[in-house]
């Protein structure tokens, strides 16, 4: 038996623990625990935290993220984790992502894995959980420098590339098309960092400079958009590891919005898009917001890309990171 621990925050940890534990299930039992509705053990929200407690309070002196004391929904949830583990005693437990998830399967005496996330982090929180793990898991490529909060684990690392939910398809880029080139807008569970109706102008004013816009995600969510996405000759995505792994498994051209988030991981993943000559990249909504005027400008910059998507290792990045998975399994 192999565990997972999913982030419940947007789709995305979801998707990711989807396609391993759907690899791993070769050799394995797997099962998923989420406060996610979907997950096979549905666990209790540890939030929000009662009025009036200190960040220390919050953090245990800045030792973890997360533990607000006297919360019931806590004190389930990790009892929860605690039962399944001594149910089902598991070879190695998967952790994407949570510092205090990882504290208690290893104290628990489980084997751990963790999922590194891009950005800065530094923090004391991020250096416990990534010190305790047996591998670190880092869904980017091989090229890409290990950040500095990873240096002290750099042995442990593993970057297997980008983690995506589609097969790697065809990366030689069709011509776009010369008449109305079809542009997909395309924003997870996880939100948008727009102000009220910026990206219904930005649509309407795509559509009226000549393109063929579609907006997927929030109001209007595609369970599986692999086909629109094929079909698109550029998509506009947020920087999040799973976009941007779909849109390098698919072979799209791409204008990137780095999204405010914590530690600045959007950030850095589009940072490392650009240099690479991957994608067009658009300042974050949430900071400098990009007038919708020069949408136009950056979406016939990226339909001018050829953008080397063999470079983010899609290919074969499930199997590498599952196969990390078996290893500290034994």
């Amino acid at each position: 038996m192999i565990g997972f621990y999913a982030h419940h925050h947007g789709s995305g940890h979801m998707t990711r623990c989807r396609a391993l534990a759907a690899e791993l299930s070769v050799t394995h039992s797997t099962a998923i625990l989420s406060s996610r509705d979907d997950a096979e053990v549905v666990l209790p929200l540890d939030a929000p935290a009662s009025a009036g407690l200190t960040p220390a309070q919050l953090t245990a002196h800045g030792v973890l993220h997360w533990a607000p004391p006297g919360h019931r929904g806590l004190a389930d949830r990790m009892a929860a984790i605690a039962t399944w583990i001594q149910e089902h005693r598991p070879a190695a437990f998967h952790v994407d992502v949570s510092v205090e998830v990882a504290v208690l399967v290893r104290a628990m005496g489980v084997p751990v894995t963790v999922q590194a996330m891009p950005g800065h982090r530094p923090d004391a929180p991020h250096m416990l959980g990534y010190s305790l793990a047996d591998a670190v898991i880092a869904a980017w490529p091989r090229w890409v420098p290990v950040p500095e909060h990873l240096a002290h684990v750099a042995d442990r690392v593993h970057q297997v590339g980008g983690i995506s939910r589609f097969p790697t398809g065809d990366l030689d880029l069709p011509p776009a098309s010369s008449t109305r080139p079809r542009v997909v807008i395309m924003f997870g569970t996880g939100g948008t960092d727009s102000p009220e109706g910026y990206w219904d102008d930005v649509v309407t004013h795509l559509n009226l400079a000549g393109f063929d816009c579609t907006v997927i995600g929030g109001r209007t969510w595609v369970p599986d958009p692999r086909n629109l996405l094929e079909r698109a000759d550029v998509i506009i995505t947020a920087a999040g590891q799973n976009s941007v792994a779909d849109v390098a498994a698919l072979g799209r051209r791409a204008v990137v919005v780095a999204q405010e988030r914590p530690f600045q991981e959007q950030e850095a993943t589009a940072r490392i898009l650009r240099e690479a000559g991957l994608a067009v990249t658009a300042d974050s909504v949430a900071g400098q917001v990009t007038p919708v005027r020069q949408w136009e400008h950056l979406v016939r910059e990226a339909l001018d890309l050829r953008p080397d998507w063999h470079r983010w290792e899609t290919q074969g990045a499930v199997q590498r990171a599952a196969h990390v998975i078996r290893e500290v399994a034994g």
